[in-house]
């Protein structure tokens, strides 16, 4: 786990896998009479990785603004998102950040972009090269 992943206030287990074996096992199951098994996977991939980037294009605003709910609405989006593809580790990261928030735990944001970005683009790194996106 990189030490860019912490955020004070935000607490998750830091032993989660990066990838769900289970969950990316399922959706290569869906798409099991394709001769590219792992065609759907990519697909959906490629999508989670353009709807978050659009999500985060105002991560830096929301975090210099401290504007909580948005950070929320963002984090809600993309650990949902994660956890469907099965990016265990970042949906558990992103999963922390709405429970910091809605603890009140998380109130000062300004530290927030970066390890939010950084986690994000690992996942993805790692994401990519196991099914050579």
């Amino acid at each position: 786990m990189s030490q860019e992943f912490y955020i004070s206030g935000v607490d998750f287990d830091h032993s989660i896998s990066v990838m769900d074996r289970e969950q990316i096992d399922m959706l290569l199951m869906i798409d099991d009479d394709d001769d590219d098994s792992t065609s759907l996977v990519r697909e959906l991939f490629e999508l989670f990785q353009r709807e978050s980037s659009e999500k985060f294009k105002s991560l830096d605003a929301v975090c210099e603004a401290n504007d909580i709910e948005a950070l929320r609405k963002i984090a809600h989006f993309v650990a949902g998102s994660a956890g469907n593809l099965g990016l265990a580790r970042l949906s558990g990261f992103y999963r922390g950040i709405e429970q910091a928030i809605d603890n009140g735990t998380l109130t000062d944001l300004a530290q927030c972009a970066a390890p939010i970005q950084t986690a994000f683009r690992e996942a993805c790194e790692a994401f990519a090269a196991e099914f050579s996106v």
